[in-house]
């Protein structure tokens, strides 16, 4: 384990040979190590399983490994401060290793140290393989092809990481590699690696699959049967960019948005200040500043810079302040709506009930702005990836000037005007309310850094530094962050537009180039980066505009593909040679079954005012209806509770579709009155007719003719056309072809 045992403890990775050297050589008296007789090495003994320990056998005395650690015990088991230090570690093949027919490959390891030698070191390497039903690997690194595809081989040498894709192409087929039409940058990129693995990307979709996913990805709610009917009958050839256009421009696509960035910066309800009843609304003030981001199409980087940076005040007086806070309290106190989303910056995103420690404001920086997975970093060297825990800690100590805590202010003038506002506050309360009452809190930089850590292994606070990047010293009326969100955002950022192209890739694919989304790191690489970079570089070029990002991803013509494989891609998994089958989020799995039922969502409670609002416009990570709130859980809506992208799960399971067969609450929705079902009933359309709205309703699609036959059996043969329908459209929604998106 990471803090060894009984006694005896080896560095991760043996990322610290000083502390490994002495830990052999000198603990327990050096009994560890025999250099006159090396094989009654205590070292030896036990590694070989002559004597026991609850490791185990680690090797045998006749394999090479004992043959090395022997040879070093009988030199006199020396080591020289800095002579393994690694300057550069090479992996042949360089960035693909293609396996061609059966044949083997060796992938080979070069070590550059500091001294400046190079040495094979494969032998020495822990290799690891992402999937291996595509490819064998032996613990030596060689790697025998299995089945076509594609996965990700990592290489571990005593902290230092590299990683290759494995390609096992397909067979050529009869006739040779067909010429596929493209459209932008993004179908250059994913044919062209398509071509290397022989794998034939499937025809584009039909009209209305097309349609369907592509409404239900940016505005997460269904076509209806009208649009779905006038875009079928459409002959302009422009009618798919028309309609992305459209869409990207449609108010509830900034919602989606809003929601995916809520999840992204931690939009937690329960842990918002205090009191309880106003935490919803401040979560819909959070939601709503990045929708109105979003709807307005605010350059990326000016959005992440606005939160970033963020304060209270935003340069505003401090009675000026004031009066902004009590008018956004008293709109709060009355609706969901407030004036907040036209505030510069997002001050919610620090404004916690508990106080947040900096690692924790520095692991959320990261893992949300730049993709980046810190934890692992914070006791010792991060495992698969560059970070060190002095790297760890100097990032963290980036936000030791954040100040949001009770009766602290940023100027004795503003405390001596909010004391009074507040004072007044309590008088007025009513008395049995009076410790619940909401007061007037401040989030602002304090002078000077007031909370910076050391890193533990040292006892020294290291120099405030970004990720990879200039260090940059707290000083006094300066915020840190300020510097930080310009290198944040510079073009030259090898992470920031990376990092968003990835999650817009994502959200439009099912899965990203990198995933999960927020693990950039070295173990992890993309699956095509030449098509992360190019996306990257487009973002910058266009100045971060996020909707012609979308664009670019949604006319491609690899989004548009059909999920229907044929026989080179019916295994792919990551390289979007067919559309993939995915779940929907927890939000638009509720919206579109309201859609298809014809009905709008119920609130309760404090929620009341909601009334109205699609599920992807709601900002609180908390609702009231327990049913509603049941029916998010289970379908993977996050509690935002920490600052990963897996909080939010998207494995089906059987509560969803039990949900989905017998949960109360549904049900109801097939007897609503104003709902569909009633609305057909009452409608003069014949059976036939009946099965064609059904089928456009539920799953965006005309039914064959057979599939029309049996459904206007059903409503003809029941015992009202009520029942019939609601028989029909029962079947209908809990389909796979329904609740999935494809």
């Amino acid at each position: 384990s990471f803090q060894g045992k009984g006694g005896f403890r080896l560095s991760l990775f043996g990322y610290e040979p000083g502390i490994d050297h002495a830990g052999l050589t000198r603990d327990n008296l050096g009994r560890r190590l025999n250099a006159v007789k090396p094989d009654e090495s205590l070292l030896l003994q036990k590694a070989t399983g002559q004597t026991y320990h609850d490791g185990g056998m680690r090797f045998g005395k006749d394999s090479w490994v004992y043959g090395v650690f022997r040879e070093w015990v009988r030199a006199g088991a020396k080591w020289t401060p800095g002579s393994g230090a690694i300057e550069k570690l090479e992996v042949t093949p360089k960035d693909f290793a293609l396996l061609a027919g059966d044949k083997p490959l060796q992938v080979k390891v070069t070590a550059t140290f500091a001294d400046g030698t190079a040495e094979d070191i494969t032998p020495f390497c822990d290799f690891r393989i992402t999937d291996d039903a595509i490819a064998a690997l032996s613990p030596l690194g060689q790697l025998t092809p299995r089945q076509p595809g594609d996965a990700g081989l990592t290489v571990l040498y005593r902290g230092s990481v590299r990683a290759i894709r494995v390609l096992v192409p397909t067979p050529p087929q009869a006739g040779g590699y067909p010429k596929v039409p493209e459209v932008n940058y993004v179908d250059r990129e994913v044919f062209a690696k398509l071509k290397m693995l022989n794998v034939v990307p499937s025809d584009l979709s039909g009209d209305a699959t097309f349609l369907r996913r592509v409404t239900i990805d940016t505005i997460g709610q269904l076509p209806t049967p009208e649009e779905l009917r006038e875009f079928l009958a459409d002959k302009d050839p422009m009618k798919r960019e028309k309609a992305i256009d459209r869409l990207l421009a449609h108010p509830l696509h900034a919602a989606v948005w809003a929601t995916k960035l809520s999840d992204v910066t931690g939009n937690n309800t329960q842990a918002l200040e205090q009191p309880q009843p106003t935490q919803p609304r401040r979560s819909q003030m959070w939601h709503d500043w990045l929708r109105k981001r979003i709807a307005d199409n605010v350059p990326y980087d000016q959005m992440v810079r606005d939160i970033v940076t963020a304060t209270s005040r935003d340069g505003q007086t401090p009675a000026e302040w004031l009066e902004y806070a009590k008018k956004i309290d008293a709109q709060s106190e009355k609706s969901f709506a407030t004036d907040y989303p036209e505030k510069k910056t997002l001050d919610l995103f620090w404004r916690r009930q508990a106080q947040v420690p900096i690692e924790q404001w520095g692991e959320k920086v990261a893992v949300a702005f730049l993709g980046v997975r810190l934890e692992c970093a914070q006791c010792h060297k991060h495992p698969t990836d560059r970070w060190t825990q002095d790297e760890y800690w100097a990032f963290a100590n980036l936000f030791s000037q954040v100040t949001f805590a009770n009766n602290q202010f940023s100027t004795p003038e503003l405390k001596k005007l909010v004391d009074e506002e507040n004072k007044l506050r309590k008088e007025n309360a009513p008395k049995a309310n009076n410790n619940n009452v909401l007061v007037v809190r401040e989030m602002f930089v304090s002078p000077a850094a007031r909370g910076a850590k050391p890193n533990p292994a040292t006892g020294r606070a290291p120099t405030p530094k970004a990720l990879g990047g200039p260090e940059i010293p707290v000083k006094p009326g300066e915020d840190a962050r300020v510097k930080l969100a310009e290198w944040m955002t510079a073009p030259e950022n090898p992470f920031f537009a990376k990092s968003f192209a990835n999650r817009v890739w994502a959200h439009y694919f099912g899965t990203g180039l990198v995933n999960p989304v927020d693990d950039f790191s070295l173990a992890n690489p993309p699956t095509n980066a030449r098509l992360l970079d190019a996306l990257a570089e487009a973002f910058v070029k266009s100045k971060y505009d996020v909707r012609k990002l979308e664009k670019d991803v949604l006319m491609s013509r690899t989004y548009q593909l059909d999920y229907a494989t044929n026989p080179t891609n019916a295994f792919d998994k990551n390289n979007f040679s067919h559309a993939y089958v995915r779940p929907m989020m927890a939000e638009q799995v509720v919206d579109v079954l309201n859609a298809a039922l014809g009905v709008g969502e119920t609130y309760t409670g404090p929620d009341e005012p909601l009334t109205g609002k699609k599920i992807v416009e709601v900002g609180s990570s908390r609702v009231q209806n327990p049913n509603l709130a049941y029916a998010l859980r289970i379908f993977g809506r996050p509690p935002r509770t920490t600052a990963c992208d897996c909080e939010r799960a998207a494995e089906p399971a059987l509560p969803q579709t039990l949900f989905r067969m017998t949960d109360a609450s549904i049900l109801a929705k097939f007897t609503d009155k104003k709902g569909r079902v009633a609305a057909l009933a009452a409608s003069k359309l014949t059976p036939d007719e009946l099965a064609d709205e059904l089928f456009l309703a539920t799953l965006s699609r005309l039914p064959t003719a057979e599939q029309r036959a049996d459904a206007a059996e059903a409503i003809k043969t029941a015992k009202t056309r009520a029942e019939g329908i609601t028989d029909v459209m029962w079947a209908l929604v809990n389909t796979r072809e329904f609740i999935l998106n494809h």
